[in-house]
């Protein structure tokens, strides 16, 4: 007897050539291949829900979307049978059973994103669409001091819109730089949930903190502002990468 399945699956795409991951009328986007997909696959139209929407140029390795389809074969077939049928930019890395009532927005304990920065002279070719190239040396000592102020429940209207409604308070648990190399640096940042391009504005204001044109002190005014016009222009969205999804 063939039954319908709640699916549960984690996608990695890179995000050059989408307008986003959200389904649009025009263009191409995540959602939209991936259920063009699923069609050509099950033969029936199938509607995904996913963890989180992000912006045109936007990368991920740990975006959760889940759906509902009936299918007569094994789950090795079906996650066989997707990747086989998805573009070369997407790819379905893990694909499980779930939960009938599982829907991977609703139910996230919180997201991780991580940006990258090349800090050197040149910019590096091979790099050139997942890291975002700083030519002046940054002090990352200065913003990671400026990180930490970040840290808790705050209203965070001076770094992104809501998505819907008007609530802006978010809760970071972890925000902070690592140097992966002498010349990569990866800003690494956890909360519950974000703004829309409240990554690429804090990181954009980290780094003129880097550069030496705001001060860490500063960063703590233009939080308490609560004022989306004092924080610095959002850094690119090639160096932005959706990492991870934690559920309980």
């Amino acid at each position: 007897m063939t039954l319908e399945h709640r699916y549960r699956a984690t996608i990695e795409y890179d995000g050059t050539d989408f307008l986003g991951y959200q389904i649009q009328a025009e263009g191409r986007t995540v959602q939209g291949e991936i259920e063009r997909c699923l069609k050509r696959v099950t033969q029936t139209s199938v509607r995904i829900d996913g963890a989180g929407r992000t912006d045109a140029g936007v990368h991920a390795i740990g975006q959760v979307i889940a759906f509902n389809v009936t299918w007569r074969h094994t789950l090795k077939d079906l996650h066989r049978a997707f990747n086989a049928t998805l573009p070369h930019d997407i790819i379905i890395s893990d694909l499980r059973i779930t939960d009938p009532a599982f829907h991977p927005r609703f139910k996230a304990l919180s997201r991780t994103y991580q940006y990258h920065v090349i800090n050197q002279r040149w910019p590096s070719v091979l790099q050139r669409r997942y890291t975002y190239h700083v030519q002046k040396e940054l002090d990352v000592t200065a913003m990671n001091e400026a990180s930490r102020l970040l840290l808790g429940s705050h209203n965070f209207a001076s770094f992104g819109k809501p998505p819907q409604g008007h609530n802006t308070v978010r809760n970071v648990i972890e925000a902070g730089w690592s140097a992966t190399s002498d010349t990569q640096l990866t800003f690494s940042i956890t909360a519950n949930a974000f703004l829309y391009r409240m990554v690429r504005t804090i990181v954009g204001t980290l780094i003129q903190v880097g550069l030496g044109r705001l001060a860490v002190s500063d960063v703590k005014d233009i939080l308490d502002a609560q004022d989306l016009t004092r924080s610095a222009p959002p850094a690119p969205a090639h160096g932005l990468c959706l990492v991870s999804v934690a559920y309980p």
